[in-house]
């Protein structure tokens, strides 16, 4: 499970909540954002790039990297269930991997945090899967507004979403049919749960009535953020949704070693039941090789 930390922080400050995860049995990694100058151009704060900012790090590779490394140095790590939970800033890194990152991500948790959306018409269009959301955010949000305009801050009609907008957003993209309603805590959190009966995946929203800007947790919210996270990853499995083909070996890692296998199936002859076909000819041959290097190099 990835923990992303909010604007300004460091990883550090995400010591409990990795903690808590960590004792459920889960593998957690919190890693730290690059350091910018603020709007304000007096300070420096630590910051996710999730609005594609060319002049900024590139944090979708700077993740893909991290679960690189992880696979490589140990084998207890099931690359068939990574998840990523954001809050705040990091909530909109976890949208950001969603649309960016999701053929190596099973599940995306944000907390407070909206999803941006660049207006090329090119952003986030097709992922080639379904992508199992969960939000959770305050409707008194004074930050990341919970409705479009809302709260003063929000401006209608620009590149980030209030949560209004992703569900609109994300039903559109799954054909989300069905809404389920539930009272966590009346008066105080709701529980939405948007889905179709053909869809592997839902949208779910828990709204907090009367919330701001929080990472939610405790008795008087009648529930945690931690562990609806958890909850909701733990349902998902990345070969839920796409086979990953390119990953011959079966490890999680796109590299020589996966050409290496279509190869020795081509010289020892083995029967790969047409699975290395990958420019689709119906034969596996040295142009199966060629067409998959070109896919992962």
């Amino acid at each position: 499970m990835f923990i992303l930390h909010e604007l300004g922080e460091s990883s550090a400050a995400w010591y409990g909540v990795a903690s808590y995860i960590k004792n459920q049995s889960f593998v957690t990694v919190r890693p730290e954002s690059g350091t910018f100058l603020s709007n304000t151009g007096t300070s420096y704060v630590k910051l996710w790039n999730a609005i594609l900012d060319s002049n900024r790090y590139d944090d979708v590779k700077f993740i893909s990297d991290i679960i690189d490394y992880m696979l490589v140095n140990y084998d207890f790590i099931d690359h068939n269930r990574i998840y990523v939970l954001g809050s705040s800033n990091g909530g909109y890194m976890a949208y950001r991997l969603a649309c960016d990152l999701s053929y190596r991500i099973a599940a995306f948790t944000s907390v407070a945090g909206n999803m941006f959306l660049d207006d090329d018409g090119y952003d986030c269009i097709d992922q080639g899967r379904d992508n199992p959301i969960l939000h959770i955010h305050g409707k008194k949000d004074p930050i990341n507004s919970y409705y479009p305009g809302g709260n003063g801050v929000d401006i209608l009609d620009d590149q980030y979403l209030t949560i209004i907008e992703s569900i609109d957003f994300w039903s559109n993209y799954h054909n989300y049919e069905i809404l389920q309603i539930d009272t966590i805590l009346t008066d105080v959190s709701v529980r939405k749960i948007y889905s179709n009966n053909s869809s592997p995946s839902t949208f779910e929203h828990i709204q907090v009535i009367g919330g701001g800007h929080y990472y939610f947790y405790g008795e008087s919210y009648g529930f945690s953020s931690s562990q609806e996270a958890i909850d909701f990853s733990s349902q998902y499995e990345l070969s839920d949704f796409i086979g990953n083909y390119e990953d011959t070996d079966d490890i999680g890692l796109f590299n020589l070693d996966d050409v290496n296998v279509v190869v020795d199936v081509l010289f020892d002859f083995i029967d790969s039941n047409d699975q290395f076909d990958f420019n689709s000819d119906q034969n596996i041959d040295i142009f199966d090789v060629l067409t998959l290097s070109d896919i992962i190099f």
